[in-house]
């Protein structure tokens, strides 16, 4: 019994990576479609989405009681793995001028991504455990 509800609680950690990623990838699309390079209700909306995804990962993190160390290995790797993919990411996006004043918004939710990676195959990895 024990174990089961270890195994669901893995899955809810796959659901925050998920949500987490989703908290990038919205404002990216938003800012990308964005016709006036995100100088009109870019802002608002962008804060509203990361206040709504922060409220879901607080849920979800209530209801969590126990984990097993492989869910949490696994959850603070891809976490790990995405700040330094991401670091990276930027890092070359800004040095080649993938992102310049000059070039369209896509290139930025381009990036994003890219950057999201490590976040949706940690997502994966736990749900398929669980």
């Amino acid at each position: 019994m024990r174990a089961v509800q270890v195994r669901r609680n893995d899955r809810q950690l796959a659901w925050i990576l998920l949500v987490l990623a989703a908290v990038f990838l919205a404002p990216a699309a938003l800012i990308s479609l964005e016709p006036r390079q995100g100088r009109s209700f870019a802002g608002p909306a962008v804060l509203l989405m990361l206040a709504a995804a922060l409220v879901a990962v607080v849920v979800i993190l209530l209801r969590i009681r126990a984990y097993s160390r492989v869910g949490i290995r696994w959850f603070f790797s891809a976490t790990i793995a995405f700040n330094l993919w991401n670091a990276a990411v930027s890092a070359v996006s800004s040095v080649t001028r993938f992102w310049a004043p000059g070039q369209p918004n896509y290139h930025f939710g381009m990036s994003v991504v890219v950057a999201v990676i490590p976040l949706v195959v940690g997502g994966v990895v736990l749900a398929r455990r669980g």
